[in-house]
């Protein structure tokens, strides 16, 4: 059993959106801003806290807004229902076949101040569910680690109490609390006792006399002996000490195995869903990646079968919210849900998020609505129902665990063949091209460069420019390719300009023919360079990295048109192109009378629009 789709009808940054889940792990992926804490939130609105402890509740605040009517909704559809969970969630199953079940929570403001409880509801008939029902599935939240040592720290018990109430099993929390009780007969308590008694016996003289003496509370509770306890944290072998000499990564990992322990408590659900938000805070990509492979250990293995089939399954999900490419690169790509924020659909008047009728009332909307122009709203792109082939998957999914790339988290992407093209462009952008431009400077800079390290873009892109539900992760694509006509006999179209053809069509195909942008040069890079008039200060690169080769470099740019492709493809096969635009990017920076190619300058030009 798992969430499977979760529905949020004008809930914060979302209008109307259904979003999928996959049933071991789910990560949410996208810019600051898109909606993935609306999406966690969401989660734990709908769903019990496994500690018992709401920290979240409904608030009209909650309500998109200029919604009108004043309302939203929620709901999450669970799927893989066993016959045991079938009969114990009868009044929240969707169909005769009993094989999915909904809750749903509706909070209506209309006409109301204060005092709005949302009404939650099950299956099908959006009915009152079976008393416990609901119960059965619980989340965990591991919120975003901004501070971990004061989470953790003395005077803050919260976690440190759901560990000993954890641990309580049978034992009464007042009688443990009585064996935790600390004694107050040691002499500095004596003394300090004689002296205030010396001091209220001069204060009271003549009234009423007061006595006082120094100790612990005798009816202490479990959470006052949590205030007093504290962690401490150290290497193996040393000796631990306060958490304010540890380093906050460690602290966060402290932090993170104190919510780890309250997941041994799943077998008493059916599914317990553990929401995390930016797990890699104060994590370097070694620690991130050992974080994840826990999570989606416990997730694996709670799907075991149980020896008792009338038990609770005690199933866990896992659904993170991060910032982090390497997170993303990790996990295969069926498992990411891009969330990103895009302008509004188009209005109309008949209610919804629309305009209001011409004359219609609307006395509980707030004023500054109508003053506003219409907000963005987030939507989700889950990458497993993109119209991807399995091969293409794959090929995205290698790419992204080698190379760690922020593929996912641009906007604005620009994919090229190698690594010198990735190394120039930003440089020739920032001297040449943009150089008095800085706010569209600015915007080239947001992009994300993706070197394929080849020519098949099309995997790249088709994941890019589907569209899903009117939505995709791309808002602009360019693409720089080499024409290879130095490859060709005359009269045969160019390698480029066929990848060119194939590509528009791909995205004419996904209605994202406005998104793409293709720039092809006639031959490649360094004889483009070369042909803009380069030559010198391409020589002094060449010569650096090769001192003996000057004769072969004169002779092989005195060359033209395909002869002289040829023969500076020659060159370049025994030099490392990395090496080489490292040293151009150097000569570009510094020299006014750099050149730059005119498909480099459309391929920027294009990235900025």
């Amino acid at each position: 059993m798992h969430l499977s789709r979760l529905n949020l009808s004008n809930f914060r940054s979302f209008s109307k959106e259904k979003i999928s889940f996959e049933r071991g792990l789910t990560v949410l992926v996208g810019e600051n801003n898109g909606g993935k804490s609306n999406i966690i939130d969401a989660i734990r609105l709908l769903s019990t806290p496994l500690g018992g402890r709401r920290e979240l509740y409904c608030e009209q605040t909650d309500i998109r807004f200029g919604a009108t009517p004043r309302s939203f909704e929620l709901s999450a559809t669970f799927e893989g229902l066993s016959p045991p969970q079938q009969g114990r969630l009868l009044s929240a199953t969707t169909s005769d076949t009993l094989e999915e079940a909904c809750f749903g929570l509706t909070y209506d403001a209309t006409g109301k101040q204060s005092h709005v409880r949302p009404a939650l509801w099950a299956g099908r008939f959006k009915a009152v569910p079976e008393p416990g029902s609901h119960e059965m599935i619980r989340h965990v939240y591991l919120p975003p680690l901004r501070d971990a040592k004061r989470a953790l720290a003395s005077g803050n018990p919260t976690r440190i109490h759901a560990l000993l109430n954890h641990f309580l099993g049978e034992h009464d929390p007042e009688e443990v609390a009585k064996s935790l009780a600390r004694t107050s007969d040691h002499q500095i308590l004596a003394d300090v006792d004689a002296a205030v008694a010396t001091g209220l016996d001069i204060l009271t003289a003549g009234v009423r006399p007061q006595g006082a003496a120094l100790g612990f509370n005798t009816d202490e509770k479990l959470i006052d002996i949590a205030r007093d306890l504290r962690f401490k944290l150290a290497d193996h072998g040393i000796t631990p000490e306060d958490l304010q000499y540890s380093g906050h990564g460690f602290a966060n990992l402290l932090y993170i195995a104190t919510i780890a322990v309250e997941l041994e408590r799943t077998d008493n659900a059916e599914l317990t869903m553990f929401l995390v938000e930016e797990p890699e805070a104060h994590l370097h990509p070694q620690l991130q990646a050992a974080v994840l492979n826990f999570l989606e250990e416990r997730a694996e293995q709670s799907l075991k079968p149980k020896d008792d089939k009338d038990a609770p399954a005690g199933h866990l999900q896992v659904i993170v919210a991060t910032h982090s490419p390497n997170l993303s690169a990790w996990v295969p790509s069926k498992s990411l849900v891009f969330v990103r924020s895009v302008a509004p659909a188009p209005q109309d008047d008949k209610g919804g998020d629309g305009p209001k009728a011409e004359g219609a009332a609307q006395p509980t909307d707030p004023p500054e609505a109508e003053m506003q122009p219409p907000r963005p709203e987030s939507r989700c792109i889950p990458l497993a129902k993109l119209d991807l082939t399995d091969p293409d998957r794959r090929k995205i999914d290698r790419y992204l665990d080698v190379t760690k790339s922020a593929l996912l988290f641009g906007g604005r992407v620009l994919l090229v063949e190698g690594i010198a093209e990735a190394l120039l462009l930003p440089v020739i952008a920032k001297n040449h091209v943009l150089k008095d431009r800085a706010a569209e400077f600015r915007v080239f800079r947001s992009a994300v460069f993706v070197p394929i390290d080849g020519v098949d873009f099309a995997p790249y892109a088709k994941a890019l420019l589907s569209p899903y539900d009117g939505v995709r992760i791309a808002d602009r694509l360019v693409i720089i390719t080499d024409g290879d006509k130095h490859t060709v006999d005359d009269g045969d179209a160019l390698p480029g300009e066929r990848r060119k053809a194939d590509l528009d069509a791909l995205a004419a195909g996904k209605g994202a023919a406005d998104v793409l942008d293709i720039c092809v040069n006639t031959y490649s890079l360094e004889t483009e360079l070369v042909a803009a008039g380069n030559a010198a200060c391409m020589k002094e690169v060449y010569l650096a990295l090769h001192p003996q080769s000057e004769a072969k470099w004169n002779d092989a740019v005195a060359k033209d048109g395909d002869a002289r492709a040829k023969a500076i493809q020659e060159l370049f096969k025994n030099t490392p192109k990395g090496d080489f635009a490292q040293l151009l990017a150097e000569k570009a920076a510094a020299s006014e009378a750099f050149n730059v190619p005119g498909y480099i300058r459309d391929a920027i030009e294009a990235l900025v629009k």
